[in-house]
């Protein structure tokens, strides 16, 4: 996006005393290196950030997942990998993974790295085109690259990249909204192809549910207007419903939360030495720091927003990049404030200079991903052969990150557990956590499982315990992971 002479305000008008007309003045231009390079800087900067091995342990499930579909087109039924889990999988997140099974098909890890790295690039323009809405294009993507450190601890190759992508679209939307009071119809079929990849599109309906009461706080919404407006996310839900699981999808989230709180990191409550928690809460203060020395009262609808940013970043970690997301647009607003005149709108030059940089950097994205993602970080690849020889269908106990790898690297095996806590009973979960710390009775969970082989970290409690109590012996190492054989 190219800089531009903003709008001029009442100060900011020369007269041309020949003309007889007025002129804006030009002491609000920025200097013209200084877009071009906060872009290119922008953009270079997720590029690096978003092109590096595969390693997230969600992702190798996600792949099974698509290839499931692809191969069978069926959202709904039994686990068909493992015997231990008693509640139907349901594929509430089969877009994004039948596309990257896709990619992955045809040119391996790297395309999975590579649309990793797309998606970044796209959250990185939705959030400048959120900031846009209220502020020049150097707040913007200031306000943009603050927004994108935030969400830094989430940004891997997972479906939940979509829901950040169309979450900052979705703020942007409604900040609009906001200004003018014309409802965003789109919203409603968006929501759509987002409840086809991720279960956090009901943030989506709750920003409009917030943004129209805090309209109504600031008593901008008479009853008509209201109305018009609440159908947006009446239908958003309506159109979630309409994806092939049905009207079930809207209980997944429901379903899955009440599983992973148990013992999935990232569904804990935030810690506080978080730093991307950090990073989020200062944008936040940032933005209400003219509202609070009351230099500038802000709206209540913006108000709200803030509010829901907090509670998203201090709620659990997985909602961090949500409140840094929803913080974007707030921060961009107080930085323009500091630029001391309104906003101008993007131009559709810089619109297409930025589209042009973005299509660029992911073209180039293309064959670095090539040479820096062939093989998985952090996984035992050194132990495949060993686990290769392995006879089909045994069980294996695993460490619970493991699980996914291990369903797509050695599909011949059965893992005790997997990342998708949802599918298994709560009685099962503790019974493995109860081995996984070798807690009083934690055998009972061998006995009940009856694996042949463990796969777990060298230095876990549980691996100990095999070997000294169980006489385990080791099969092999690799990557801080032992592969041990039962007596």
């Amino acid at each position: 996006m190219s800089g531009h002479v903003p709008v001029a305000t009442v100060d900011e008008v020369g007269q041309d005393t020949k003309a007889g007309q007025t002129k804006p003045l030009d002491r609000h231009r920025d200097p013209r290196w200084l877009v071009p390079a906060l872009a290119l800087f922008a953009v270079a900067t997720t590029v690096k950030l978003g092109i590096r091995p595969v390693s997230d342990p969600d992702a190798w499930w996600h792949l099974k997942a698509g290839a499931y579909l692809l191969s069978h087109w069926r959202f709904i039924g039994p686990d068909p990998w493992v015997p231990f889990s008693s509640r139907p999988f349901v594929l509430t997140e089969w877009l994004p993974e039948v596309v990257a099974q896709k990619g992955y098909a045809l040119f391996g890890l790297p395309a999975v790295a590579w649309l990793r790295c797309a998606a970044m690039l796209a959250l990185l323009s939705a959030l400048v085109w959120a900031a846009r809405q209220t502020a020049d294009t150097v707040p913007a993507i200031m306000a943009a690259l603050a927004g994108l450190i935030g969400a830094g601890g989430s940004l891997s190759e997972r479906p939940q990249l979509v829901s950040f992508v169309l979450l900052a679209v979705t703020v942007g939307a409604w900040w609009k909204t906001a200004e003018d009071l014309r409802p965003r119809w789109w919203l409603a079929p968006m929501t759509f192809l987002w409840a086809c990849s991720h279960g956090m599109w009901g943030v989506g309906v709750l920003i409009g549910l917030v943004v129209l009461a805090g309209l109504a706080l600031d008593r901008r919404l008479d009853r008509r207007t209201a109305v018009r407006l609440l159908a947006v996310p009446a239908l958003s839900v309506v159109a979630a419903a309409l994806t092939p699981v049905g009207p079930r999808l809207l209980l997944t989230p429901i379903e899955v939360s009440s599983n992973a709180a148990l013992f999935v990191e990232e569904w804990q409550p935030t810690d506080a030495r978080d730093i991307f928690a950090a990073v989020t809460l200062v944008m936040i203060a940032l933005a209400l720091l003219p509202w609070i020395r009351g230099t500038s009262a802000r709206p209540w609808w913006q108000i709200a927003l803030a509010g829901t940013a907090v509670v998203c970043t201090l709620a659990m970690f997985r909602t961090i990049p949500l409140g840094s997301i929803i913080a974007t647009p707030l921060l961009a607003s107080a930085l323009q404030e500091q630029r001391g005149h309104a906003a101008t709108p993007p131009s559709r030059r810089g619109t297409l200079a930025w589209v042009g940089l973005v299509a660029a950097a992911a073209i180039v994205a293309a064959p670095i991903a090539g040479a820096v993602a062939q093989k998985p970080s952090g996984w035992p690849e050194g132990l495949r052969p060993q686990l290769a020889a392995i006879p089909a269908k045994t069980v294996v106990l695993n460490d619970f990150a493991a699980g996914g790898w291990l369903l797509w690297a050695e599909p011949q095996l059965i893992p005790v557990i997997d990342l998708r806590s949802e599918i298994y009973s709560m009685d099962y979960i503790r019974d493995y956590q109860r081995t996984e710390q070798v807690r009083a009775g934690w055998q009972e969970f061998l006995d009940r499982t009856k694996p042949k082989y463990a796969l777990l970290k060298a230095a876990a409690p549980l691996t100990v315990a095999l070997r000294e109590e169980l006489h385990w012996t080791t099969v092999g190492t690799n990557d801080d992971y032992v592969l041990l054989k039962a007596p």
